[in-house]
């Protein structure tokens, strides 16, 4: 079933003209489909009644529960390429609530804005996964930060992935387990050259959890959506 998001008034919903193009010469909707509208915290049955002028009639609140129990927030060095944009899209397919890309001393990329077009890529990215997997709530991706403002972000469980970590016994599967309902979760990762031993220093006096992902290196773009995967996975099995 189509997906979508826009506001509900009543017993209408109302999409975008962005939204509206891919409704009607996209997908080439017919008076009478059923579609999905989400105002941005629940989800909603509509019927289409007309396409021009478009008529959405909602018809019930959907009670499926979609977003994990819990505000995951995924912090990640930019990096080059789309590899941004791939933690983004999976991020948001697996549950992400809030993407905050940041800049440290071993990233590659040094945007010149707190805002440019990557960024405005990322967001629409976002959008699109959400609606692709029909979330309720469209993930936001932040302005770029500093590494030192992204420590400073509050969470009631802060983790740090850290190479140097590799073979200790405290995994990130022993401490999503731990995760208590409603928790605001901040994951940070780093960039391709990984964090220097004062940027780890520094996480230590932030209280940040240091683990290791596993037995293997990963990819920074790998180690996003495999965090978000393992926390999201242990946060689910507890319903």
């Amino acid at each position: 079933m189509q997906h979508y998001f826009g506001t509900v008034a009543g017993n209408q919903a109302i999409i975008d003209g962005k939204q509206i193009h891919h409704l009607i010469n996209v997908r080439r909707t017919n008076i009478g489909e059923k579609i999905e509208v989400s105002d941005g915290t629940e989800a909603f049955l509509c019927k289409v009644q007309s396409l021009d002028p478009l008529s959405i009639a909602v018809l019930q609140k959907i009670e499926e529960k979609r977003e994990l129990d819990i505000d995951l927030t995924i912090a990640f060095g930019v990096l080059k390429g789309d590899h941004n944009e791939l933690i983004v899209l999976k991020g948001t397919e697996l549950g992400v609530a809030s993407f905050v890309p940041f800049t440290s001393e071993r990233t590659v990329v040094s945007p010149s804005e707190p805002e440019d077009n990557r960024i405005l890529r990322l967001r629409k990215k976002a959008e699109e996964g959400a609606m692709q997997c029909r979330r309720d709530v469209v993930p936001s991706v932040s302005a770029y930060k500093s590494f030192e403002k992204v420590l400073a972000i509050p969470a009631d469980v802060k983790i740090f992935a850290y190479e140097a970590m590799l073979g200790c016994d405290d995994g990130l599967l022993n401490i999503a387990e731990s995760i208590k309902k409603h928790a605001h979760v901040l994951v940070v990762i780093g960039p391709e050259g990984g964090f220097s031993k004062e940027e780890a220093r520094l996480a230590l006096d932030y209280d940040f959890q240091f683990v290791a992902l596993g037995r293997r290196i990963l990819r920074a773009e790998t180690a996003a959506i495999y965090c978000a995967a393992v926390i999201g996975s242990a946060v689910e099995e507890r319903r």
